[in-house]
């Protein structure tokens, strides 16, 4: 049975020996002048035959990928079909593209099952960039790649500037290439080279807003939102304090900042570079997937995180795809798959290695990619669970954050990983849920720089009082206050109707912990082996001392209507964040909440200081 792979090949074979016999049958004055022609087109003939008998197989023609890699590769093979039973012109014109597109379609493969965020990550010199590069040498519509920003300014007198379209942009730039390392800021080289794509994209979105404002003017009905709408819905969460002014008539941008206008090439390189990014994602075609080298570049971690996750947020269409060696960047993307290159090779020779979900950052990864002594800091939790999502907000700035799953193996990464610092000149900090600890336990794991939530639910965060009134952005303060008050006694009430579930959880969670550290020694134990070993922990683990503490920290709390002592104990975290947070704050407030704590750098800075001071301290002085 012929395989599918084999087919196709097939059918190029036959292709090409019909356009041979073509030129055998041409006039002997005729096969002179189109010999040149005809042989390179048999020369692209071979080379796409050898590509796909080598570099492919069944797999690339299944249906077990993803729907965007599927809509990719048929696109390919339709601009194949399309040239079949035309004559050598259509070839000659199509040929080379499409073997151009086929090293893209092959080097790609990598992600061909991933639908998720996607971070590229290795060391300098691995060939992220080159891999990049390779991308963009394709007319794929799919494929919108966005190289490493050097340089962007906006010249006025750019040739053809005002007869940009949108199509013509992004065919436009997917020719050029806008990294710089070195420029030689001669005028023409600033013309020419340096800033026809900047100068354009902000050509068109006010082209695009002018044009949206007379349709309105005229009375047409569902007009969607201007470009320049969007950017600026987006811009305004970042920079809120800087403005823009449309001048449609030249087709310019004015900048007003505390008061003053300036032209737009008064922006800072940073936020010059965000302005072209939030543009660019925004023109980029439906269902794409957005191919970023160094999204990090000219900015500080809080600024393109939450550039990222807006711009994300904005195109849930397309599948982005980062290429990045920083770590703070490549830690601060949750929900995304990581692929590590190891090398890469044009065309498409691709050491690599996919990270699972849940797999953890190898060690050896982050000293390779890293090139600082960064600390880092073990958490509990996997990358998806709330741990991660709220620990790596507040701390990317000061060290890479990785979970290790429980408190034990935070406790047993940080003593390990510090153990060794003689030999990677590093430090590891460390950070725990309270889980009912007394303050003696608590020094002493502070001392082994491991710090100590003071929650028994890191979820207790979600109602600080800062973040649960962020989540109410159409109230006023009042109104504000009003609900957090009535959140809070919500809480306190929940917390005195299920006293007794606080304290079973408890006493399950400090058991649990006692049978983690005690296992029988026997490989083989008898009979009398296992009395003794259970009789031994029965003699160790005292219940009703442990119950009777526990129960007096819970009546004691309760009893003290002390909101920050009760919240402590706390541990009914679907009751409060899943019930009481949606019913008496907002719908999803878990997803507003933790929203916020990403997006607002403010906000972090606030929640990491009001209860990891000591932490945040020794960070900001390592």
């Amino acid at each position: 049975m012929c395989s599918p792979i084999n087919e196709l090949i097939e059918l190029i074979e036959s292709e090409k020996v019909r356009i041979s016999d073509d030129f055998q049958r041409l006039p002997d004055y005729e096969k002179a002048g189109k010999w040149t022609l005809y042989d390179n087109v048999d020369i692209d003939f071979s080379t796409l035959i050898r590509f796909i008998k080598t570099e492919l197989d069944d797999d690339f023609l299944s249906n077990d990928l993803t729907e965007k890699y599927k809509k990719l590769r048929d696109n390919w093979l339709e601009s194949i079909y399309y040239c079949f039973d035309n004559d050598v012109y259509v070839y000659e014109t199509n040929l080379p593209q499409i073997l151009e597109n086929f090293k893209v379609i092959k080097l790609f493969s990598f992600i061909s099952k991933v639908d998720s965020t996607t971070v590229i990550i290795g060391a300098n010199g691995a060939g992220k960039s080159s891999l990049i590069n390779e991308l963009r040498k394709n007319s794929i519509d799919e494929m919108y790649v966005l190289p490493a920003q050097k340089l962007l300014y906006f010249v006025l007198n750019i040739h053809d500037r005002n007869n940009i379209s949108k199509e013509r942009y992004i065919s436009e730039f997917k020719q050029v290439d806008i990294k710089y390392d070195s420029i030689d800021l001669y005028p023409s080289d600033i013309e020419n080279s340096i800033s026809n794509t900047f100068t354009k994209l902000i050509t068109l979105l006010v082209k695009d807003y002018t044009n949206i404002v007379t349709r309105r003017s005229r009375k047409e009905k569902d007009l969607p939102l201007t470009l320049w709408d969007r950017v600026e819905y987006i811009w305004n969460q970042i920079f809120p304090e800087i403005k823009f002014e449309l001048e449609p008539d030249d087709r310019v941008v004015k900048v007003e900042k505390n008061g003053s206008k300036y032209s737009i090439n008064g922006l800072s390189d940073g936020e010059r570079c965000i302005l072209f990014y939030i543009g660019s994602v925004l023109l980029a075609p439906e269902n794409s997937y957005i191919v970023v080298d160094e999204p990090e570049t000219f900015l500080n971690a809080a600024v393109y995180n939450e550039l990222w996750d807006l711009l994300i947020s904005e195109r849930h269409d397309c599948q982005f795809i980062f290429a990045s060696h920083n770590m703070d960047f490549v830690q601060s993307r949750t929900n995304a798959t990581y692929v590590w290159c190891k090398k890469f090779e044009a065309p498409y020779n691709l050491d690599y290695q996919i990270l699972e979900e849940s797999q953890e950052m190898p060690l050896s990864l982050l000293t390779e990619v890293s090139g600082t002594r960064k600390p880092i800091l073990f958490c509990e939790g996997t990358k998806t669970s709330i741990d991660y999502q709220i620990y790596s907000k507040l701390f990317s700035d000061f060290c890479f954050v990785k979970p290790v799953q429980g408190h034990k193996q935070v406790i047993q990464h940080t003593k390990a990983y510090n153990d060794l610092r003689y030999v990677h000149g590093n430090t590891a900090f460390g950070i725990i849920d309270n889980d009912w600890m007394d303050e003696s336990s608590i020094q002493v794991y502070k001392e082994q720089n491991i710090f100590v939530l003071p929650f028994n639910e890191v979820e207790m965060m979600l109602v600080d009082e800062a973040v649960v009134k962020l989540c109410l952005p159409f109230d006023d303060d009042k109104e504000k206050q009003r609900k957090f008050e009535n959140f809070q006694q919500s809480i306190i009430e929940s917390c005195e109707e299920k006293k007794d579930k606080i304290i079973s959880i408890a006493l399950k969670k400090r058991l649990d912990e006692f049978m983690e550290s005690h296992f029988i020694e026997k490989s083989e134990p008898n009979e009398h082996d296992a009395h003794v070993f259970l009789d031994s922990i029965a003699s160790e683990f005292d219940v009703a001392s442990t119950f009777n503490k526990i129960n007096s920290i819970v009546v004691e709390s309760l009893a003290s209507s002390d909101f920050s002592r009760i919240l402590k104990i706390c541990n009914l975290k679907k009751e409060i964040i899943d019930y009481r947070g949606n019913t008496v704050i907002t719908p999803k407030f878990k997803e507003k909440a933790l929203s916020r704590i990403t997006l607002k750098s403010d906000l972090q800075k606030k929640l990491r200081h009001k209860y990891f001071e000591e932490l945040e301290a020794k960070l900001l002085n390592h």
